[in-house]
């Protein structure tokens, strides 16, 4: 009996003195989220002609605006510029509000991914000072349990 319990102190002794357990951390890199932008609209501007009417050319301004077969009348534009540009204001003001809606994306791609990687950031470092505090405790094997008993 004595030998046997000696064999089984032996065996205990021989398995408590194993390397200690050292914990790893191997990290990931963390993806950014998807950019998704809409789609931008290519800016086409329609022409605008000016006339400049003077004492002097007024006759001739006036002939070639009749030949065009478009009404005589006073902009200082023809009525197909002046209408082209208004609707050239109108693209100009979409296509502003289309690239405020991509910066506003940018803006939210950027501080999602911000956020993510210090969430991420602040979970590692928790998960190293919990490893560096247990690779710090000294550790207490079944050799030192023993002598305690005895």
């Amino acid at each position: 009996m004595n030998v046997l319990g000696c064999g089984v102190a032996l065996l205990l002794l021989l398995s408590a003195c194993s390397s200690p357990r050292v914990i790893q951390i191997t990290t990931t890199p963390i993806a950014k989220p998807e950019l998704t932008l809409p789609r931008v609209d290519v800016l086409r501007t329609k022409p605008v002609e000016f006339f400049i009417i003077t004492p002097e050319n007024y006759d001739e301004v006036f002939a070639k605006v009749k030949k065009s077969g478009r009404p005589i009348a006073l902009f200082a534009l023809t009525d197909k510029g002046y209408e082209n540009l208004g609707t050239n204001l109108s693209d100009v003001r979409a296509l502003i509000e289309q690239q405020k809606t991509i910066i506003a994306a940018y803006e939210n791609y950027y501080k999602e991914s911000k956020d993510a990687i210090d969430t991420a950031n602040k979970q590692i470092k928790e998960t190293e000072d919990k490893v560096n505090k247990e690779n710090s405790q000294p550790k207490v094997g079944l050799v030192d349990k023993l002598k305690d008993l005895f």
